[in-house]
């Protein structure tokens, strides 16, 4: 008798192998990292598996020590880490992670593909001055040498930034400019293409917002920061087409952190087209320091409506503050677990993540593949060798 295993035939002695069992492909498990739970609970119900068991814990001294609590050898590992102020502070965060990958890796599992929604340290992504690091590139190679052996991520601050990882660990940068858009249509009241304009904060932004203008099949326009003479403070001059007269203003950012540069933006917009709603969309939010505070002054003052962004980050701190400025429903969050649930799926399953036909689903199409995802096992499935052989004969 012969067992048939990729194609290569094995001769089987009935007796030799009774009980022997063959592991066949490399079974998907998802762990978390303690931030930003809700996220990973909503990924593994689009794909319709559980997170891997491993336990968290802080020494008495701020060691930290995390333990598995199931076997991975063989898995195809995916390990989700998204920023929650309210779990930790990211440095921390960070550490939790590196030990979690080594631990992962001790265990011989096929892969180990690590899910960022967003790249910690992204602005520090170039030397200014000497003497200053390029920590995003650092962050990568220490998460490879922990045991990571791939990465997937969210609308990076700098696309350049997706070279940063070693050779052979790829980075796939993913983008949620369909769904932000769907959110648009949805959450503009009375939305309509001629009478809307979505605004870049600057020239760094300028693509990103022209593939939403593209999306949403809306006209563009800029806000560029210039010094008139030097040594003086620099002024937010508006780049538009004169001619249009929008009824809404979007501005695109790729993330909001103390808000400084969205209110002098919201500020130059409101001058230049007073008339105007305007609103702000961006991936990632962090709301450091006052921003709820500064954000509150512009809802107030009538120059802003509300502020959009993504779960990448976890909103819980924000949403705090927003209710303690009293702002609490001008902060609206947009799932994108979906989209990162479909880039599982076909990592685990060996398809690209960067072909047109995933890069253009939206929120509202169906995504054949996460349909598959519940029939993909989860545990450890093998071949029984005596199952193979023929019985032997008295």
């Amino acid at each position: 008798s012969r067992l048939e295993l990729s194609g290569r035939a094995f001769p089987l002695d009935a007796h030799a192998m009774a009980g022997v069992r063959v592991p066949v492909g490399h079974p998907p498990v998802v762990f978390c990292t303690p931030g930003n739970r809700d996220l990973c609970e909503k990924i593994v119900d689009h794909l319709s598996w559980t997170i891997g068991r491993v336990r968290f814990r802080t020494f008495a001294n701020g060691e930290i020590s995390v333990k598995l609590e199931q076997s991975v050898a063989n898995n195809d590992v995916f390990v989700i880490c998204s920023r929650d102020d309210l779990e930790g502070e990211i440095n921390f965060m960070l550490m939790q992670l590196l030990i979690l990958l080594d631990a992962l890796k001790s265990e011989a599992p096929h892969r180990i593909t690590v899910v960022l929604p967003c790249v910690e340290y992204a602005r520090q992504d170039r030397k200014f001055e000497a003497g200053e690091a390029i920590a995003p590139k650092l962050l990568l190679h220490l998460m490879v040498t922990a045991g990571a052996d791939r990465f997937v991520t969210i609308d990076l601050h700098n696309q350049a930034e997706s070279g940063f990882s070693p050779a052979h660990a790829a980075l796939d940068e993913l983008t949620c400019e369909k769904y932000l858009a769907n959110f648009i249509r949805e959450s503009v009241p009375d939305f309509t293409p001629e009478e809307t304009l979505v605004c870049a904060t600057d020239a760094g932004g300028a693509k990103r917002t022209r593939k939403m203008a593209d999306e949403l099949q809306v006209g563009f326009m800029m806000a560029d920061k210039f010094r008139p003479r030097a040594g003086e403070v620099g002024q937010v001059k508006i780049i538009s087409d004169a001619s249009i007269n929008p009824k809404n203003v979007i501005i695109i950012d790729d993330m909001f952190d103390t808000c400084g540069s969205l209110v002098k933006v919201v500020e130059a917009v409101h001058n230049y087209m007073p008339q105007a709603k305007i609103y702000a969309v961006g991936t990632h939010g962090y709301f450091s320091k006052d921003a709820a505070a500064r954000i509150a002054k512009m809802i107030e003052d009538k120059t802003l409506e509300w502020i959009a962004v993504t779960n990448c980050i976890s909103q819980r701190a924000p949403l705090k503050k927003f209710e303690a400025a009293g702002i609490a429903n001008s902060l609206k969050v947009v799932d994108i677990s979906r989209l990162l649930s479909g880039a599982i799926i076909r990592i685990h399953l060996g398809a690209s993540v960067n072909l047109p036909k995933f890069r253009q689903l939206g929120p509202l199409n169906p995504d054949p593949l996460l349909a598959e995802a519940a029939f993909v096992p989860t545990s450890q499935y093998t071949l029984k060798a005596a199952a193979a052989a023929p019985t032997p004969s008295a």
